[in-house]
């Protein structure tokens, strides 16, 4: 009986930048950020600015280091970002009166008027890249995703996951 050690996917010996899949996931990322920011041009918003529309409106993000983290993003270009939507209308940036330090980020009614459309925008991109893929292999795709998501979020805490990483 012969054991045989397994593959490590991640060799230094057999990497290949146009095989790699952090490679890949960045290709991919960068697509699909292309489409939707054509789709929503029409809307005269960029893709980062509908992002931060959904995130606000979906109660994702309230403030600058929500945003930034959700965005993955720092602080200066969010602030950059939020500047653009406020003058267009379609945020408010409202101070705590509790921590003047904490400023509280919300749509307008032009802001939400532009969440409505946003899902129409976000699933007609999402179709077009993915035709051809049956439900059930986006559905792995996405649990993988999480996972890797939760690799990550566990190793940044230096927390042990391993229980969590089972149920992905």
């Amino acid at each position: 009986m012969t054991s045989t050690t397994p593959v490590d996917p991640f060799d230094p010996a057999t990497y290949e930048i146009g095989k790699s899949v952090g490679y890949l996931l960045s290709r991919a990322k960068n697509m699909l950020s292309q489409g939707i920011d054509q789709e929503v041009s029409s809307l005269d918003i960029t893709h980062a600015q509908a992002s931060c529309l959904m995130m606000l409106a979906k109660g994702e993000a309230t403030t600058v280091t929500d945003l930034g983290r959700g965005l993955n993003t720092d602080a200066g270009s969010v602030t950059r970002l939020l500047s653009r939507m406020e003058k267009r209308g379609l945020i408010v940036r409202t101070r705590r009166h509790d921590d003047r330090r904490v400023v509280d980020l919300s749509l307008t009614p032009e802001g939400e008027a532009i969440v409505e459309r946003l899902p129409a925008v976000f699933c007609n991109v999402m179709r077009r890249h993915f035709e051809g893929f049956r439900p059930e292999e986006i559905d792995t795709l996405r649990a993988m995703l999480l996972r890797v998501i939760d690799n990550n979020r566990c190793a940044s805490q230096g927390d042990d996951c391993s229980s969590d990483r089972n149920s992905g």
